[in-house]
């Protein structure tokens, strides 16, 4: 589990920098880092949200084609689940 916490530290932080748009930044954390997790290996808490965050990104059409909004949204998920894989992490 401590890879998939590595993971999310690195997209929180994708989501947190100023490099690109909100839009690309959300995009690219969840395509360099996020793709690809099993649901089962997350806790259970976040399991939905995870799941709602995926269907909403490889459900549009063309890619990366949501709003400035909705990309907020999805990057307060993204740091939201990266807190909660840290507090299960805490020596």
């Amino acid at each position: 589990m401590f890879d998939i916490l590595n993971k999310f530290v690195e997209a929180a932080e994708k989501v947190s920098s100023d490099n690109n748009s909100m839009r690309e930044r959300v995009y690219g954390a969840y395509l360099d880092h996020l793709s690809g997790i099993n649901t089962d290996d997350l806790p259970e808490e976040i399991q939905v949200i995870y799941e709602s965050v995926e269907m909403r990104l490889i459900s549009v059409t063309p890619a990366g084609d949501i709003g400035d909004d909705e990309a907020i949204y999805l990057a307060k998920d993204i740091l939201f689940m990266a807190d909660v894989m840290q507090s299960y992490h805490k020596p």
